[in-house]
């Protein structure tokens, strides 16, 4: 049976409006856009419809609601995952609607075709995708950072004609330090109501474990919502309680996801969605990882996340630590790196003794390879050194746990 949910938040950004010009975010626009959302495109029509349609019943939406007209932006900061959805299901998170009469709102979606970052027209009858981009490795070496060890991408949204109800989205980036257009809009909004910024989804439940294939999608991963701002008499104000209304965290289960849990960062400018278990597979990015002594990232166009961390070794003081969860046991560890040379390094697991692991060139230092090691891991959280105390290590892409 299918089930419509959605949970809701709004948060704040740490950074000023775009008043820096950028340049334009790469995308699709248009039929191109329409066609490349497919069936995406469809489920976030049918839950915004359903929604509005129970306005006055909304026991199943959970976060931060603006229904002021005064405002007139939106700034945030959204978590980008690399999850591809499966059995027909759709994440839509964070997805931002700006209060003061918007009709854009920006959506992070995990579909099965990906995750991608569009701008959704509620525009003068349009009421469709108009840009569509992939959040892929390309797309997070500009626009993201990392924020509380995941990759971050941060939003602007505002008005920028009143007499027209023009409203521009723009992408922080990260490269230039400018912010860059990605889409937009005029004409009259076409749905009423307050606006928001949400967790939502659409899902069908697996009768093999009970709970939304979405949910086993998400395992082990966090979706963040963190620093928002409204613009409000020409400056930003931080969401709080003033300003907009945040309910009580709900029930994983309320969400066909027992394992996930909703949590209030800071009211109401922080929001966080939880999936406890550890994901077949899980993947750690180096970058956001705890890096000692020397140890520093660097952008790489062959990384996962356009990003590698270099020195790593040449001394105990110099390493890279990450946090996995996992369930108990001996686990295969897949260690992605980048090497122009033969090297070595050593990989401990909670403080225990390490074993020293060759890394074969890969032929480039944008050139990623892998090599696996078996790890026992316990359950729940664990943290994995990597280092080398008696020479260079590799340049550290990611790890993955099966």
């Amino acid at each position: 049976m299918r089930t419509l949910l959605l949970v809701t938040t709004l948060f704040l950004s740490l950074v000023d409006s775009a008043s820096a010009a950028g340049g334009v975010v790469p995308g699709l626009t248009g039929p191109a856009a329409e066609r490349a959302a497919g069936d995406a495109a469809v489920r976030f029509r049918a839950l915004t419809e359903a929604r509005i349609a129970r306005a006055a019943d909304l026991h199943d939406a959970w976060g931060t609601f603006f229904a002021d007209t005064a405002s007139t932006g939106l700034q945030a900061t959204h978590t980008v995952l690399d999850v591809t959805t499966t059995g027909g299901d759709y994440v839509y998170a964070p997805t931002a609607l700006p209060p003061g009469n918007a009709c854009l709102e920006l959506t992070t979606a995990y579909t099965p075709s990906g995750p991608k970052l569009w701008a959704w027209d509620w525009c003068g009858g349009r009421d469709t995708v108009g840009k569509i981009v992939d959040l892929n490795a390309a797309f997070q070496a500009t626009y993201t950072t990392v924020v509380n060890g995941r990759r971050s991408y941060t939003m602007d949204e505002h008005r920028t004609s009143t007499t027209a109800n023009t409203w521009t989205a723009y992408l922080r980036n990260y490269v230039t330090g400018a912010w860059d257009v990605f889409y937009t809009s005029t004409g009259t909004k076409d749905i009423p109501g307050s606006t928001w910024d949400f967790f939502e989804i659409y899902t069908t439940v697996n009768p093999s474990t009970g709970a939304g294939y979405y949910c086993r999608d998400l395992q082990g991963r966090t979706i963040e919502a963190t620093d928002v701002k409204v613009q409000q008499g020409g400056a930003w104000v931080p969401a709080s309680p003033a300003n907009s209304s945040l309910a009580a965290p709900p029930a994983g289960s309320r969400f066909d996801c027992p394992s996930m849990t909703f949590s209030v960062l800071h009211a109401n400018d922080a929001w966080r969605a939880q999936d406890g278990g550890t994901a077949p597979g899980a993947s750690y990015e180096a970058e956001a990882g705890t890096l000692a002594g020397q140890a520093a990232v660097r952008s790489s166009p062959g990384a996962s996340g356009g990003a590698v961390v270099g020195y790593v070794g040449g001394g105990a003081a110099n390493y890279l630590q990450l946090s996995a969860n996992s369930t108990a046991g001996t686990h295969p560890v897949t260690i992605y790196y980048a090497s122009g040379e033969a090297r070595s390094l050593t990989v401990s697991v909670n403080d225990g003794a390490a074993v020293s692991v060759a890394t074969p060139s890969t032929g480039g230092w944008d050139a990623v390879g892998s090599v696996q090691v078996p790890l026992p891991l316990a359950a729940g959280g664990n943290t994995i050194r990597l280092g080398n105390p008696s020479g260079w290590a590799p340049d550290l892409d990611r790890i993955v746990v099966g």
